[in-house]
């Protein structure tokens, strides 16, 4: 009777109760949900970055759950993105890590995880040393604290199954608080000015005329014509509706207006220009607008020139899709299709029915489309600029039935994958068209030979 009460004993024990850990100093609050069991709390060594760390189970898998500060100012770090870039460049390492490591999954999440609203949300499979078998999930949060970017990483070995994934997914979503002021994500006048008098060139610190806010764009310009600067404004949020309507994203709420710098003439644009690039004012020339870092710039020629919907994709593409990968082609392709018309691409679709283009798999090798040869590697009258070719792939991917039905999913897949590496860039085509380059392009060729 006795051994028959014992063995009910594990059937009366109180259930396992989340695990709560506060950081006054960050205003943040973990909590590790009922379902990760055998928490143990591992010591740090006085780490200044890594803060704390965990060590559970989840079923039969094992969790390895980290949170890392890293000093905003030291780090350069403005968004939530700018934490996950760092952790993607990290990863990379060609010494400690995976060369040709991608977030298979990233997006963005609303709620009340630091001073801006909102994290950046992504996982990625880790592998064995030599970059083939998966055993394991890695996942990956990161916000905006007052003086930090934070990250927390979850490892999970073996991989966890679907609902496994799922837990870990809403761990994240719902296990981290932050108490504490939120930005302005209009940004304050002061903001305004501070950021004109940092970026704008010696001789017009202190010609800052006006700010013009849209929806998504804060506009710095030394132009006192209010009308012309909100038309600009009318026009960008129109390309930004354009842009997200072929590379669609969720606006989600709290973030930053977008900044671009309209200059009154070609002179404080080319100015500009060569203070960012540390260049001569001959190269600056060679611009009409470009788009770098969370910023676009240009001056006021003709509000519907095509630049500024190429230049403004490479922004978005940049700020608010965080799509930064694939390589000059992918990142060309995408602007280059949104500025330019479908006959504008007959000569690149010419030169790929006649076997005249740079084949696939060297295109993506290409470090810079724009110091790049103009025409094909094979030559010929009619090679195609890799220019037009890349907006002719984006095209194809885009329009053809092999490609349309699957084309967001290529879009975030290549965006993530390291640039310009055929490994890399190979896997995420396999794993939205389940073929090689070679298959892809034999798809290519044959819509060229179709295409009116």
């Amino acid at each position: 009777m006795i051994h028959a009460l014992l063995a009910l004993v594990p059937l009366c024990l109180a259930p396992q109760q989340p695990t709560a850990k506060n950081f006054p100093d960050l205003g943040l609050t973990i909590t590790l949900p009922a379902e990760f069991t055998d928490v143990k709390d591992v010591g740090v060594g006085g780490s200044n970055q890594l803060r704390q760390r965990w060590t559970a189970k989840l079923g039969s898998v094992d969790l390895d759950i980290e949170l890392w500060v890293l000093d905003k100012e030291e780090f350069q770090f403005e968004e939530p993105e700018d934490v996950m870039d760092t952790l993607l460049f990290n990863l990379r390492d060609p010494k400690n890590g995976d060369p040709d490591f991608s977030f298979e999954d990233r997006r963005m999440l609303a709620g009340n995880f630091g001073v801006c609203p909102y994290v950046s949300l992504a996982r990625g499979a880790v592998r064995e040393k030599d970059g083939t078998k998966e055993v394991g999930t890695r996942f990956m949060l990161g916000g905006m604290l007052e003086k930090y970017g934070y990250t927390v990483e979850i490892i999970a070995t073996p991989q966890p199954g679907l609902d496994g994934m799922k837990q870990i997914v809403h761990f994240l979503e719902s296990g981290i608080g932050f108490k504490g002021a939120v930005r302005d994500f209009k940004w304050t006048d002061a903001e305004a000015k501070a950021r004109w008098e940092h970026d704008a060139p010696d001789d017009l610190k202190k010609k800052l005329a006006q700010i013009v806010r849209t929806a998504h764009y804060i506009i710095f310009t030394d132009s006192g014509s209010k009308n012309t600067c909100e038309k600009f404004g009318e026009q960008m949020e129109k390309n930004y509706a354009e842009i997200k309507k072929v590379y669609p994203f969720d606006d989600v709420a709290g973030r930053r207006l977008m900044p671009l710098f309209l200059f009154v003439n070609d002179a404080g644009y080319f100015s500009f220009f060569a203070k960012q690039f540390n260049a001569s004012e001959e190269e600056a020339r060679k611009s009409k607008g470009v788009a770098s870092g969370d910023w676009y710039a240009t001056y006021f020629e003709a509000k519907n020139d095509p630049v500024h919907i190429h230049e403004g994709t490479h922004q978005i593409f940049r700020n608010r899709l965080r799509l930064p990968g694939g390589g000059s082609w992918f990142q060309e392709g995408v602007a280059n299709y949104m500025s330019s018309a479908k006959n504008d691409r007959n000569v690149a679709a010419n030169s790929v029915k006649k076997g005249k283009n740079t084949p696939l798999v060297d295109f993506v090798k290409i470090r810079s489309l724009l110091f790049s040869p103009k025409d094909d590697k094979k030559g010929g009258d009619e090679a195609a600029s890799h220019y037009d070719l890349a907006a002719l792939l984006i095209e194809f991917l885009h329009e053809s039935k092999f490609g349309k039905a699957k084309f967001q999913d290529f879009i975030h897949a290549v965006g993530l994958a390291t640039p310009n590496s055929p490994a890399a860039i190979e896997r995420a085509v396999k794993s939205v068209y389940l073929t090689d380059l070679a298959g892809l392009e034999k798809q290519w060729v044959e819509y060229c030979k179709q295409r009116h």
